[in-house]
């Protein structure tokens, strides 16, 4: 596969099957993007959060803060935009741009040590792209879900495999998925299937899943996430190695889409 032929064969989503971004340029869906499917990925997330008007979220890993920025519009709600790596002075930044200094309250913490909240203190609880980074053990969900009403969502969207590898799998991994550098360990060994997700998180016993699926958009988010890496003036190179991880098909072996879980605290 060339660059010409990623132009001509990757798609982007559909539009039309998602008006909650409707009036939304696709420099705005990809704002901030620190990872595939931007608000594409953070609508389809939403639909069965439903929050009411004036309900705290937790947006937790929310990097740059676009998907808090989109909460905040699409609720009235007050968002908590939480993440590790972008301090609250940027995300404050790019909130105040907004108009909405008054409804996301930006803050640089680790999510994985005490926190300062109430019990019960969030209506729902949103996570896009980040989950893989702290969320595999059943230690943290059981450190977080306790923040969490009862009968709040949880809502998780993230990069997945299509299906866990077999042990044989594992020790043959395709040089795509395991190239020798820190892509398999520090990454693609972390994203598991939505069954696995909803095992580990529901196995706390704090929540009920209410949904846990691959996205009929999933494999669209990898693809479009190159195109527009590429109109952004992306390297090439990186792009080619990019498009044979997310084009790589062969028997028994799971391929990279994207899932969205979500859970009611019981």
């Amino acid at each position: 596969m060339n660059i010409i032929e990623i132009k001509k064969s990757f798609r982007t989503p559909d539009a039309d099957n998602y008006p909650e971004l409707k009036g939304y340029s696709r420099e705005e869906i990809y704002a901030g993007k620190m990872g595939p499917g931007g608000l594409y990925l953070a609508a389809q997330m939403s639909r069965l959060l439903k929050p009411a008007p004036g309900q705290r979220i937790l947006d937790l890993g929310c990097g740059k803060g676009t998907t808090s920025i989109f909460l905040a519009k699409q609720f009235d709600a007050a968002v908590f935009a939480v993440d590790l790596w972008v301090k609250a002075e940027k995300l404050y930044e790019n909130v105040s741009k907004h108009g909405l200094e008054n409804r996301v309250i930006p803050l640089n913490m680790d999510i994985t040590e005490p926190l300062p909240f109430a019990p019960e203190y969030f209506d729902a609880i949103f996570c896009m792209d980040a989950v893989h980074y702290f969320g595999t053990s059943p230690d943290f969900w059981r450190h977080l879900l306790p923040h969490l009403k009862s009968g709040g969502r949880l809502s998780i969207g993230s990069p997945c495999f299509s299906a866990e590898f077999s042990e044989s799998a594992l020790a043959n991994l395709p040089e795509v998925y395991d190239d020798g550098t820190d892509l398999w360990p520090d990454e693609f060994s972390k994203y598991h299937s939505p069954d696995w997700w909803a095992n580990i998180i529901e196995g706390t016993g704090l929540v009920k899943i209410l949904d846990s699926n691959i996205l009929a958009d999933g494999e669209i988010y990898w693809e479009d996430d190159i195109l527009d890496n590429l109109a952004r003036g992306g390297d090439e190179a990186a792009a080619l190695v990019d498009a044979a991880q997310v084009t790589f098909r062969q028997p028994g072996i799971p391929y990279l889409t994207h899932f969205v879980l979500s859970a009611e605290k019981i």
